[in-house]
């Protein structure tokens, strides 16, 4: 571990869009979906409504009771086949859950996470999936393994609720056997409003510039928006050179 003294204490990280690259699968599960009724929308039209839903049924159950991730995605598909006429149900959602096993980890993600652990620093994933999805992204990668993995099926909470990141914080530094609190971590996210919850908090956050050409302005966006995070990079192994300079520095 970093010495008492050196900044980041830790780096947590989200999942979806930040490690494992979900979008194209999920596109794909479209796709499926838009076969099934006959219709000739374009896939990736279909998938922005559903998200744009989706996103938002996240931060309502975020603050409300708890809900799986898979009803609120049942709840943002639903709503998609209001607004596009396609006459699916919530049961459709299996078009995207069978296809979980598919989601494949960016090239960078091991090997970069992977020199950031090297550096002394532990590693903290959690996702707002339950915990069998997760286990399949984490599962995937190749020679590195996180210092602590957590969901919202263990936790009962989500992100961007501040109950989710202190989750983490607690339930780590006791796995760990450290004492983590906000200004001691590095928070690394694709989805925006993810980074900006966890500085609401007092996390340095990275935004990492994933899926670009398919970003839309609810769910990544092509620039900053809102609170301008700390850092902007483009991969893990951009993270690992935050890493090393700032232990360089503390």
């Amino acid at each position: 571990m970093a010495g008492a003294n050196k900044w980041p204490k830790a780096v947590f990280t989200d999942s979806k869009n930040t490690l494992w690259e979900w979008d194209p699968v999920w596109i794909r599960s479209c796709a499926g979906i838009l076969e099934k009724y006959g219709s000739d929308m374009d896939p990736e039209q279909f998938w922005r409504v559903w998200i744009r839903w989706g996103v938002g049924e996240n931060h309502r159950a975020a603050f409300a009771k708890y809900e799986s991730f898979t009803e609120t995605l049942e709840l943002g598909l639903e709503k998609a086949f209001q607004i596009t006429g396609i006459p699916g149900t919530r049961d459709d959602v299996k078009f995207m859950t069978d296809l979980w096993g598919d989601v494949p980890p960016y090239p960078d993600t091991a090997p970069g996470l992977a020199k950031v652990q090297s550096m002394g620093v532990p590693v903290l994933i959690y996702s707002n999936v339950e915990t069998e999805y997760l286990d399949m992204m984490v599962d995937k990668l190749e020679g590195f393994r996180p210092a602590f993995v957590g969901d919202m099926e263990k936790s009962h909470s989500r992100k961007p609720s501040p109950r989710a990141y202190r989750w983490v914080l607690d339930t780590a530094g006791r796995e760990l056997g450290i004492k983590l609190d906000y200004p001691d971590i590095l928070y690394v996210a694709g989805p925006q409003w993810d980074v900006q919850g966890a500085m609401a908090l007092g996390m340095k956050g990275v935004w990492v510039r994933r899926n670009l050409d398919i970003a839309i302005d609810c769910h990544v966006g092509t620039e900053p928006q809102g609170v301008e995070p700390d850092y902007t990079v483009d991969d893990m192994y951009g993270v690992a050179e935050i890493v090393e300079r700032c232990l360089a520095e503390s």
